[in-house]
């Protein structure tokens, strides 16, 4: 059992006797001790309870201890590893140290010495572990804002990032679920490692074992050449982000558990196995968990992907970021049209904190965009004001319907119609637009197409 705020060790060593030995003198140290006799089950404890520094014997049966280094420097290259050799293999320890070993201590070694390595390793794990959360809270806060909100949101991405749990990241739509994935990625071991996203709503049920895992050529008509499918493209060490996760279909989810549990995978059309080292994150913007329950989506596959779980807070929960996000997001329009930047008044402020946000975070963009491109020196309240109530159609196609016959004054009007019960779905929904289709009857396709046409009006909703 480990105790919080005391520092873990992790000695991996195939000599029993020397695993006690170690072990009490640590434990008597102050230390946290866990244990593994072999090198396999030693970088399965590592992945599931990241250590503070290790102990590494370099010669074991079965994986030896080069590669046990190998591989846990691939995942973690900030991770102190003490190497515990024996006098006749220092010019291996020396070599560990040039591939990133901390230290290394000749066999047998004095319990005073013992400690103080593992005391330094330690310390330069709890410096560099200070210094990976200032750049997690400044890489957030410089994205997000610096409510107490997303102060709390920081910490959590801080906590999970370097370890290989599977994260499950839930929110509604636009309020910053792949900014938060990113960032998991980013500050992660696998950071030069592919980022590869999926977005699950929009893969069709049956190309999904080829989008998922690819496809060997002439494995089915139309299949011209081999396809390097998203797993394989992240297989050696990288992060697959799994866009609207609860969209899978039930056969997408039988799939993406079966590899989850085997860590391997074939090519439709293939037989050649491909071992994964990936890391899996989640979004969502469903309760998934809920659903797992009431039998709408698969439990075994939600458990196996939420050993740990984020809540992104909706922009309504956090007014405090609103002033920081409008000012952000309107130097970044002004820049992108070449114009000189522009302040907003204070009550054009007032307004946008006093707003709901249905569409969060990306509908306050859509907001500022059109700000830059209406504002000559600053952003009034009149600039934005019918942006925050119901969404008309553009002020040209405004003009047009009111000269036009009236076989297209009535095609305008029920577009209006249809544009306010799209997003008036979406807002019931809380974001979910699988929900929001079954609220307006009509299936997941059409509603996204919906979705869709509304963006090129100015309405940018995707998640």
């Amino acid at each position: 059992m480990l105790t919080r705020n005391r520092s873990s060790v992790l000695l991996i060593d195939d000599d029993h006797d020397m695993r006690w030995a170690m072990r009490s003198i640590l434990v008597d140290a102050g230390f946290d001790v866990m244990e593994a006799q072999a090198g396999e089950p030693g970088l399965e404890l590592a992945s599931r309870h990241p250590p503070d520094a290790v102990v590494l014997d370099m010669r074991m049966s079965g994986i030896g201890g080069e590669e046990v280094l190998r591989r846990l420097l691939q995942r973690d290259r900030r991770l102190p590893i003490v190497i515990a050799t024996a006098y006749g293999t220092i010019t291996g320890a020396i070599n560990a140290i040039k591939e990133g070993a901390f230290e290394y201590l000749t066999k047998p070694f004095r319990n005073d010495q013992f400690v103080d390595v593992v005391k330094r390793a330690v310390a330069r794990r709890a410096a560099l572990h200070k210094q990976s959360a200032e750049n997690v809270r400044a890489d957030i806060f410089g994205l997000m804002g610096k409510s107490a909100a997303i102060q709390k949101l920081a910490d959590e991405i801080e906590a999970v990032a370097r370890s290989d749990y599977s994260v499950v990241v839930q929110g509604e739509t636009g309020s910053g679920k792949e900014i938060v994935s990113q960032s998991l990625h980013r500050h992660s071991g696998r950071v030069a490692k592919p980022f590869i996203v999926v977005d699950c709503g929009a893969i069709a049920e049956s190309l999904i074992n080829s989008e998922f895992f690819g496809h060997e050529k002439g494995a089915f008509t139309g299949a011209a050449a081999r396809h390097c499918g998203c797993f394989e493209a992240a297989a050696k060490g990288g992060t697959i982000f799994l866009d609207e996760i609860g969209n899978l279909s039930i056969a997408g989810q039988k799939a993406l558990l079966r590899a989850l549990e085997a860590r391997t995978i074939h090519r439709v059309g293939g037989s050649e196995q491909i071992s994964l080292d990936v890391r899996v994150i989640a979004a969502t913007n469903d309760a998934l968990k809920e659903r797992a329950e009431a039998g709408d989506f698969r439990e075994d596959l939600y458990y196996r992907l939420a050993e740990y779980v984020i809540s992104v807070p909706p922009l309504r929960a956090r007014p405090e970021d609103v002033p920081f996000l409008a000012e952000r997001f309107l130097v970044q329009a002004r820049d992108c049209l070449g114009q000189a930047p522009i302040d907003i008044d204070a009550k054009a402020l007032e307004l946008l904190q006093a707003h709901h946000w249905p569409g969060n975070v990306r509908e306050l963009r859509n907001v500022m965009r059109r700000a830059a491109l209406t504002s000559a020196d600053a952003v009034s309240a009149a600039h934005i004001a019918d942006r925050l109530n119901r969404a008309p159609l553009p002020p040209s196609q405004t003009q047009m319907a009111a000269a036009a016959p009236l076989r297209d004054q009535m095609r305008y009007q029920v577009r209006a119609v249809e544009r306010d019960a799209v997003l008036d779905a979406l807002n019931r929904a809380k974001g979910n637009k699988a929900e929001a289709a079954r609220l307006l009857g009509v299936d997941y396709k059409t509603y996204r197409l919906k979705l869709k046409r509304l963006e090129g009006e100015g309405g940018d909703l995707r998640q």
